[in-house]
């Protein structure tokens, strides 16, 4: 079968079809990579070929040597670069002379192809004449369809491609794409493609931006594009305003005041949906870095320092002209809107509610008027438009501005829940006494207004309306939340002011939770809903919490006697899903009363056991099964043994599933839950299971979240085993001391939180290394201390150290003095220990920072004697 035919079945609407054209094509990659894409770059390349199947072959081509996923990318480089000098030339060609056909999908597809190969040379020296050839292209004033690929070739390119790979050529790139995109270009396509290419190029021209003539250019080509009569410049000219002002609000005061205050607001009332929504969405953007820069002034405040932008309060200046024109698009809703269409007045919805965190009561007195207008309206959506303007403001204004208009609208809004004619309004009053409860609690009366409230609550889940059971769900989650007794903490409270409603309220959320589909995550959130009444059960509804539990075991039984009945993937997603949302209400009753669920244990560990046998290949549904177990272990503690036999294999499945992180970690944390259960009587596993977390933290493919999470397994393993852990000691002090020796730049924010959360894992593992050794002989530990503290030491000089590496740096310090007397004087008796004590007792430090900071004083003061 010839390459055309096969990508032809690739596209086919018959699944054996496409699966088989599919797996070939993949065969081919694997066997031959350099014919593979020799072929397709032929294809692509094929003038007389249909447009779907150049397209189609552009597609296989890119990824071929684009991956999906951070993960499997190294291996797709590593076989491109591997093909010969030669090869990849010709490749390299033949999809630059692509991006010249006259078929605008072929070039576009080509476009692609070539930023594709480009991320995976450039970063490692190569290619170095391809931005050369690109701005040849681009001036090539002859042939406009190349000029249009040849930019988006660029902006992808900028999209993918670190700045610093192309920062000898970025002042070209960015004359080209700024020249493609001024108001003078006759094709409104070029136009189109590099306005596009300036969007994805803004963030590596930070030093262009910050020199104010080219900034000024940059501005006024930008400004002018948004008058554009073409509705593509437009949007693309606004996405740029948009990215602008995330990435150089500093910058902005000038044009904020010479133009874009204008513009934006003018963009809001465009004719043109996808303008006004990029219009919108550039007061979003400015009310989230106001947002933000607050936050962070505040902090800078808190240390002393200067902060590092100062707000120019772009959005209270101009409150009194966005705020009638958001209020206005709020009335502009559609009635037959799709649920996960954008639309103008849920854009407006979400930037008033940014607009109020933002400018806080500044919003309050101009909103009212509208809301109380509104409100009486006999148009629905003038009351709808009403009640979501106010619910989009009651997160942001102090508390005391707000809490007489919340609590003289509450019972109209009650009201309104139970009777208005109207779907979308009931919809959005739902939503906002979801807002009520989650940021006003405090007004509501309990004596005047809870049995009302509730009463209309539990009418919205029995609506049969997703949307509404969703909110009135999170409403009364709110409720029984944050109206049980603070006592809770210390002793469960006999009663709560949401007692008397359990039994209406688990009545309404079973029929939801009893249907067949999941409209609109209506079922999942009765679900969570009734698990969170059970976690928040005072005593005298416990035994309701106890009876739902059983029905949830009934139903688990049930649908264990179903699945043999499942017909194809639909079936089978929704039978995992209800499984997950059962395996929720039941975690919930165990950690609520452990006592309780002791006569269950064995029903519920068969259940779980029977449904881990039967869906190895469902990682959502293995994490609730394995953090139900992790629950029902620390329930049970040692009583927990009797079942490891039947479930070491299923642990140790998950810790091997390297290709879902996320079971990995579920499983991780369930091996640290049955450590703290069963203590010494792991030891029998402890070996399969330290095996695991070694090979976890060796391999160089798992998701690195799951390592800190490992580390910190080691530790309970290590403490659990106690003296018994001395086999493992020598393999594991190696793999932590490597572990340790991961740095992280500053300038990666992300990177270097993830090194602090891998250095206090490490602490904490040597802390139960420790702990668990001192039950027998602590000496095999001793010759590791010296290495331990000359990390500790490296760890506390660095400036952006974390409370809780101090924290557990001084308790492990305080348990070597106190283990090894003597023998660890000089290692403990220095400066830099009693400096660390002195951060630890520093004002602001934790309650446990200083207790632990103490503890490390008292020992060396008792190894000085």
């Amino acid at each position: 079968m010839d390459a055309a035919t096969l990508l032809a079945n690739s596209l086919s609407e018959n699944a054996a079809t496409r699966q088989s054209a599919t797996e070939q094509l993949e065969a081919a990659r694997r066997d031959n990579l350099a014919g593979y894409l020799h072929t397709l770059a032929q294809e692509l390349a094929n003038e007389s070929a249909p447009s779907h199947i150049r397209n189609a072959a552009g597609i296989a081509f890119k990824n071929a040597v684009s991956a999906r996923d951070a993960v499997n990318q190294p291996a797709l480089s590593e076989a491109w670069m591997n093909l010969s000098d030669d090869v990849r030339n010709a490749l390299k060609h033949s999809l630059l002379s692509s991006l010249a056909s006259q078929d605008k999908r072929a070039a576009g597809v080509a476009a692609q192809a070539v930023s594709a190969v480009a991320a995976v040379e450039l970063p490692r020296g190569g290619w170095s004449e391809l931005i050369g050839q690109l701005l040849q292209f681009v001036q090539n004033e002859e042939n406009t369809g190349l000029r249009v690929a040849t930019l988006q070739t660029i902006g992808y390119i900028c999209e993918v491609v670190q700045p610093q790979y192309l920062s000898a050529r970025s002042n070209e790139i960015l004359t080209a794409v700024v020249q493609g995109a001024r108001k003078e270009e006759p094709s409104t396509d070029v136009q189109t493609a590099a306005i596009n290419a300036l969007y994805n190029s803004l963030e590596f021209i930070r030093d262009n931006f910050e020199r104010e003539g080219e900034r000024n250019y940059i501005m006024q080509v930008v400004c002018e594009a948004t008058q554009s009569a073409a509705v593509a410049v437009q949007v693309g000219a606004f996405e740029c305003l948009v990215r602008i002002m995330s990435l150089y609000y500093e910058y902005m005061e000038l044009y904020m005041e010479r133009a874009l205050f204008g513009l934006t607001i003018m963009g809001m009332k465009h004719p043109e949906e996808p303008v006004a929504l990029q219009a919108i969405e550039f007061w979003s953007t400015v009310c989230e870095e106001e947002i933000e820069i607050g936050i962070e002034s505040q902090e800078a405040l808190a240390y002393g320092e200067e902060p590092a932008v100062v707000s120019k309060h772009f959005a209270k200046m101009a409150l009194n002209e966005i705020l009638p024109v958001l209020l206005e698009l709020l009335t502009q809703q559609e009635e037959d809107a799709d649920e996960d269409e954008w639309t103008k007045s849920m854009a407006a919805a979400a930037c008033l509610e940014l607009l109020a965190r933002d400018v806080g009561d500044a919003i309050v007195q101009p909103v009212v008027p509208f809301v109380e207008q509104g409100i009486r309206s006999s148009e629905w959506r003038h009351r709808e438009a009403a009640v979501m303007a106010f619910g989009c403001i009651l997160d942001g204004p102090e508390t005391t501005t707000l809490s007489t208009l919340v609590a003289q609208a509450l019972g109209t809004l009650i009201n309104m829940l139970q009777s208005d004619p109207d779907v979308h309004v009931r919809d959005s009053v739902a939503w906002t006494l979801s807002k009520i409860t989650e940021l006003m609690l405090e007004v509501v009366d309990t004596g005047s207004h809870l049995q009302s409230l509730v009463q209309a609550l539990v009418m919205g889940v029995q609506s049969g309306t997703p949307r509404i059971i969703n909110s009135c769900c999170s409403a009364l989650s709110n409720l029984v939340i944050q109206l049980l007794p603070a006592d809770m903490i210390a002793e469960d409270p006999a009663t709560s002011p949401m007692s008397p409603f359990f039994e209406p309220i688990f009545k309404a959320l079973m029929p939801v939770t009893e249907k067949a589909s999941n409209d609109g995550n209506s079922r999942t959130a009765a679900y969570q809903t009734m698990a969170t009444f059970v976690a928040n059960s005072a005593r005298d509804t416990l035994t309701m919490a106890e009876q739902v539990t059983v029905e949830m075991l009934r139903r688990q039984e049930t649908l264990l006697g179903m699945q043999n009945q499942l017909l194809g993937m639909d079936d089978r997603n929704n039978w995992n899903d209800m499984q997950i949302n059962i395996c929720v209400v039941i975690q919930a009753f165990i950690q609520k009363s452990p006592a309780l669920v002791q006569p269950y244990a064995d029903q519920i560990m068969t259940n779980l056991l029977t449904i881990l046998s039967s869906s190895a290949k469902h990682g959502a549904v293995l994490e609730d099964l394995l953090a139900t177990i992790g629950a029902l272990a620390g329930a049970l503690e040692a009583g927990f043994v009797k079942y490891m036999e039947a479930f070491i294999g299923f642990l140790l499945g998950g810790l091997q599933a390297v290709d879902d992180y996320q079971v990995v970690q579920a499983a991780v944390y369930c091996v640290s839950d049955v450590a703290r259960a069963i203590q010494e009587q792991l030891s029998p596993y402890a070996e399969r299971i330290m095996v695991e977390l070694i090979a976890i933290l060796r391999s160089p493919v798992i998701h690195r979240q799951v390592k800190p999470t490992a580390i910190t397994a080691i530790g309970e393993v290590a403490l659990a085993v106690g003296p018994d852990f001395t086999r493992f000691l020598e393999t594991t002090m190696a793999i932590l001391s490597q572990a340790g020796a991961t740095t992280a730049s500053s300038s990666d924010l992300a990177l270097n939180e993830f090194v602090w959360t891998m250095r206090e894992a490490i602490v904490d593992a040597f802390i139960g290394i420790m702990n668990g050794l001192k039950a027998g002989d602590p000496a095999p530990m001793l010759p590791y201390v010296e290495g331990i503290m000359n990390f500790l030491q490296g760890c506390m000089s660095e400036e952006d150290r974390t409370e809780d590496f101090v924290t557990n740096t001084l308790g492990l310090i305080g348990d070597f003095g106190d283990t090894f007397k003597g023998t660890v004087r000089e290692l403990l008796c220095t400066e830099w220990v009693q400096n660390a004590i002195a951060v630890g007792r520093q004002r602001g430090a934790s309650k446990q920072s200083r207790t632990n900071a103490a503890y490390a004083q008292k020992t060396i003061k008792e190894l000085s004697k």
